[in-house]
């Protein structure tokens, strides 16, 4: 017997966003000085790769040069948990929303790491200023997708995870996350199945 298709009993996370037009983009929207510049094409390849601490010390040198920058601060805090300092990680994040309310990537780190407490509305409040955006760099879509879709996954909405990762996949069809989330995906569906 085929199996009804769930509908929502309300619109998903986001829902605002998905019905207005917006634009994802690769314009970059942070300038640095030339030596900064130097020190990121260094230290990013390096946290990208997990070296933490290698990428901390790095990104500590580019703070001394711009000392309030969101994007070296978020980096260092990445570095950071990357080493295991989850805390020291999330005291940074939350000093950048202090200090810049609209990064999105301090909102998303916070609210991840609220998802992860089971903690959904402090989630939902540190997410849904985002929704009133209309233009997203594509590392920034990313990010929000992601924690979108990890937000509807842990609160058992499967459709409107769906919703997220086929609006995540046009813009950027070749990301290795949508792999991730498309396994996270059907492993919720088949324990919530039963499986």
């Amino acid at each position: 017997m085929p199996c009804k298709r769930k509908t929502l009993s309300q619109p998903p996370i986001g829902a605002e966003l998905l019905q207005s037009n917006f634009v994802v983009n690769n314009t970059t929207k942070i300038f640095h000085t030339p030596t900064v510049d130097k020190i990121m094409e260094e230290a990013m390849p390096l946290l990208r790769a997990g070296k933490g601490g290698q990428a901390e010390v790095l990104f500590r040198k580019a703070l001394t040069l711009e000392p309030v920058t969101p994007d070296l601060l978020n980096n260092l805090a990445q570095a950071l948990e990357l080493q295991g300092l989850v805390d020291d990680g999330l005291c940074i994040s939350e000093t950048i929303l202090i200090l810049f309310p609209d990064y999105l990537f301090a909102r998303t780190a916070l609210a991840h790491a609220a998802m992860h407490d089971n903690d959904f509305e402090d989630a939902l409040e540190l997410l849904t200023p985002l929704f009133s955006r209309r233009e997203f760099h594509i590392s920034e879509y990313n990010v929000l997708c992601s924690a979108l879709i990890e937000f509807s996954l842990l609160t058992e909405q499967y459709q409107a995870a769906r919703i997220w990762f086929d609006a995540w996949s046009g813009p950027d069809p070749k990301n290795p996350r949508l792999d991730h989330y498309s396994t996270l995906e059907v492993k919720c569906l088949h324990k919530k199945q039963g499986y």
